[in-house]
């Protein structure tokens, strides 16, 4: 569908006339929870399992209580493999599924941010099918029966201990993976990708350093604004978005400035599980060409450029504006008024937070030059998360949002 075409038939409230909602993962909760690693995940069929990491987060001793907690559960671990980088490569993913192969693996344990998570989801697609990265790239591209038309055929048992409370890939169907020599992110959806189980333990953020606590907190706040905000819509996902920025208003502060407070971390990671959704908008629109071609984090770019895309959006109709209204309320900023007014006064309060945990709040301070710009706008009218927004946003439009945000 056109971008035009999703907008012309934009529905912001009232009874959908279609929408789908997809919840596949058995999230388990609780402190301590990482021990019971193998207990958990015998019961998602998992026999031999696959450790996928990083280096940081070896070197912090988590991965030995992890292994620990495989082998106590009667499970083994067939090998590790901690070569993950921040943003993850092609060949990285490869690499994980041929080593997972040589080890006779036959399951898959992510435990990491974003990067170690999508990684693992993609290398099991490798591992289980076989070919290359490219060839599952796409949105529904997994092999399936009845020629294609039927159930997408299994891949390994996959579960998520996530370390950063963000990116909600640990309960999604979605991953993105860097091409590097095309300074493109590649983005995979399907719904075996949804990880079979999520291990949500504050201990496995317990030494999440306080700038990462807050930018992966303000990229959970991003996907609950612009999921609640989208087209694409729908009550399932209305309940979800808000609790998750309840959640968020209440404990990320508290998380960034107190590390050692462990509910607040605890409740963070729910959060972010609560807010994910396939159903973005043009913040990520404009932050994934950010990432991929001057390689700002991706919270650190979602935090600087959604306040822009809010004052953007809620200028686009009254219906627009009345979610925007609602998640206002949540964020106890001031809902009333006239629609740009709103706006502006949410976006003040979102700024307002991004100071607060520490983050910066223009693109220039992150590497971004002004003559890239015409290069972010491309990048950010082929997104796929620019048909779900609900204004229609152009080259035009786009460029002015880039020098606002600069």
């Amino acid at each position: 569908m056109e971008a035009s075409e999703a907008l012309d038939a934009r529905q912001m409230a009232g009874f959908k006339d279609f929408y789908q909602f997809v919840w596949a993962t058995r999230v388990v909760s609780g402190k301590g929870l990482v021990d019971g690693a193998g207990f958990e995940f015998a019961k998602e069929g998992a026999h031999r399992v696959f450790v996928v990491t990083d280096k940081v987060i070896r070197g912090t001793g988590l991965i030995d209580r992890v292994e620990s907690g495989v082998t106590d559960g009667g499970l083994e671990v067939a090998g590790v493999f901690d070569h993950v980088p921040q943003d993850s490569a092609i060949d990285t993913v490869e690499r994980c599924a041929a080593a997972a192969k040589e080890a006779g693996a036959d399951s898959f344990l992510a435990v990491g941010g974003g990067s170690v998570m999508d990684t693992a989801k993609i290398a099991d697609a490798v591992f289980s099918y076989g070919g290359g990265v490219h060839e599952y790239e796409g949105i529904y591209t997994l092999p399936r029966e009845d020629d294609g038309l039927g159930a997408p055929l299994p891949i390994a048992p996959l579960a998520c201990i996530p370390t950063t409370s963000g990116t909600g890939s640990e309960v999604s169907m979605a991953a993105v993976v860097k091409d590097h020599e095309a300074k493109v992110k590649l983005e995979f959806a399907d719904f075996p990708f949804f990880p079979r189980l999520a291990i949500l333990d504050p201990d496995s953020t317990a030494t999440l350093p306080p700038a990462i606590a807050a930018a992966t907190g303000m990229d959970a706040m991003t996907h609950a604004i612009e999921g609640y905000v989208s087209v694409d819509w729908s009550p399932h996902n209305d309940a979800q978005a808000l609790h998750a920025l309840r959640m968020i208003r209440q404990n990320l502060e508290r998380a960034v400035h107190t590390p050692e407070d462990e509910e607040a971390r605890g409740n963070m990671l729910i959060a972010a599980s609560l807010a994910i959704t396939a159903s973005l908008g043009i913040t990520h629109s404009m932050s994934h060409p950010c990432g991929g071609h001057y390689g700002v984090p991706h919270g650190v770019a979602n935090a600087i450029n959604l306040p822009h895309s809010i004052r953007y959006n809620a200028r686009g109709g009254s219906d627009i504006a009345a979610r925007y209204r609602e998640v206002a309320e949540v964020l106890g900023s001031e809902p009333g008024g006239g629609d740009a007014d709103m706006g502006d006064a949410l976006a003040d309060r979102v700024s307002e937070i991004t100071s607060s945990v520490g983050l910066p709040k223009r693109l220039s301070e992150v590497g971004v030059p002004e003559e890239g710009i015409p290069l972010l706008v491309e990048g950010a009218i082929g997104d796929g998360c620019t048909l779900m927004n609900p204004r229609e946003t152009g080259e035009d439009e786009f460029t002015e949002l880039f020098k606002a945000a600069l």
